[in-house]
C-alpha cells in the first residue's frame, strides 16, 4: 500500500489540527497559481495578496472557514499538493 507522501514529510498531520479547520494549507510551498480558488464552489479560498511565501508568490489562504464543505476539489487541483483536508466528525444521535 503506498503511503501518503504527506505523512512521510510531516507525521503530525495525520490528526486534525487543534481547534478543528477544514483544511491545513502549506502556504510555504504554494506557488499562488489560483486553480484551486477558481474550482472551489464554496469561494472560501483567496490569494492572500498581503504577504509573499519563501518562494516569493502570495499564498493561497481559508477566508471562510465555515463555507469550507471539506469537498477536496482544492487539493485535487493542486500541482503543489499543498492541501491537507479534513472532514468534521460524524455526530451520533441518541
Amino acid at each position: 500500500m503506498a503511503q501518503n507522501p504527506l505523512a512521510i514529510r510531516s507525521p503530525r498531520l495525520l490528526t486534525p489540527p487543534v481547534p478543528f479547520a477544514p483544511l491545513v494549507i502549506a502556504q510555504e510551498h504554494c506557488k499562488g497559481c489560483e486553480l484551486c480558488v477558481g474550482t472551489c464552489h464554496s469561494a472560501c479560498l483567496a490569494l492572500d495578496r498581503t504577504r509573499v511565501n519563501v518562494l516569493g508568490y502570495h499564498p493561497v489562504v481559508l477566508v471562510d472557514q465555515a463555507a469550507c464543505t471539506s469537498c477536496a476539489f482544492c487539493a485535487r487541483v493542486c500541482p503543489d499538493a499543498v492541501f491537507t483536508v479534513w472532514a468534521p466528525g460524524r455526530q451520533e444521535h441518541s
